[in-house]
């Protein structure tokens, strides 16, 4: 069994259609997963304005907004906590994700599709760029049910990999959350053969070279599939996995739909001013163009559950030189 732990989840809400949607979301993994849920939002003063009795009103409906989601939740027995605060949006909400020391954070995000470039330079967009848990991104129809997400042991869950280290966090939280939820978990990993070949020699090479080049590619992509089939296995995970073909994105996005998956899984590269470029490429695309959530996992997150593993190493390794005896003087 994985060692990570699914036990505090924040949802952000705004009270838009989007956020409707993520708190659906989140309360319904929150009771799969038995973890206590923090309905968080933000009252900012910058977009209201100075006002007194303005500041006063909408203070007083994010009041009422999060403390209807704790009621709901406690309604369906899960612990919870309602939570407002006040400043920019994505800095305090970024804020209250580190000091509850949260597992993952769930926000909605607008449109799909060309309506969906919106995600740009959105508070979506600056969180899921910042935030260094895994972060669940839900779209305004993604909500639980017959045609939704299902967090029961028939969940499906596609996780992309390309084999990488900074993949490595993503490919633990996809094993650890299929092994929480009782979920069947398949690996994906994508050759963009026509890609990667034509940015090799300036695309002047031969047959044979280029058939080498696609060897390569897919015994690469073969051995990322293969490690995480194992890593779940071991830890009593149904999994599969498979090698599959074209521009990444669109690949996976195209491969999840098709399997009527409940969620995909995919890591980012980088951190801190790094990650705010390299996000992109694949993993932002994988946001907009999927027509279910997307679980985006930080490269950064790896370094937390070092940390934490170090943590309890040295906290253990403490409590047991307390325990010796010691020795006569």
């Amino acid at each position: 069994m994985e060692d990570m732990e699914f036990a505090d989840v924040v949802v952000a809400t705004d009270g838009s259609e989007p956020a409707a949607a993520a708190v659906e979301t989140g309360l319904s993994l929150a009771t799969a997963l038995g973890a206590r849920l923090h309905a968080c939002t933000v009252v900012d003063p910058f977009a209201i304005g100075q006002r007194l009795p303005d500041l006063r009103a909408a203070r007083e409906e994010a009041d009422e907004r999060v403390a209807a989601i704790a009621e709901r939740a406690r309604e369906a027995g899960v612990d919870a906590e309602p939570v407002v605060r006040e400043g920019t949006p994505h800095r305090e909400l970024s804020a209250y994700v580190d000091d509850v020391g949260a597992d993952l954070f769930v926000i909605g995000t607008h449109g799909r599709g060309g309506a969906r470039r919106a995600l740009l330079g959105s508070v979506a967009e600056k969180l899921v760029r910042t935030v260094e848990v895994p972060v669940l991104v839900v779209h305004g129809n993604d909500r639980p049910g017959d045609d939704g997400p299902n967090w029961t042991d028939a969940a499906e869950i596609v996780l992309a990999t390309d084999g990488s280290d900074a993949a490595a966090p993503a490919e633990r939280t996809g094993v650890a959350l299929s092994d929480a939820l009782g979920a069947r978990l398949t690996a994906v990993s994508v050759v963009d053969e026509s890609g990667t070949v034509a940015n090799v020699g300036g695309g002047m090479l031969t047959d044979e070279t280029i058939a080498a080049v696609r060897r390569a590619l897919d015994e690469r992509a073969g051995d990322a599939v293969e490690r995480v089939v194992e890593r779940a296995r071991e830890a009593g995970v149904e999994a599969a996995g498979e090698v599959i073909g074209g521009e990444p994105s669109r690949a996976i996005c195209g491969y999840a739909s098709d399997a009527d998956a409940d969620l995909i899984v995919v890591g980012t590269h980088g951190r801190g001013g790094i990650r705010r470029i390299v996000l992109g490429s694949v993993a932002e695309r994988v946001i907009r163009g999927a027509d279910r959530p997307v679980l985006v996992v930080p490269a950064a997150a790896g370094d937390l559950a070092e940390d934490e593993g170090d943590a309890e190493a040295e906290a253990n390794e403490e409590a047991d030189t307390e325990a010796e005896p010691k020795a006569e003087e």
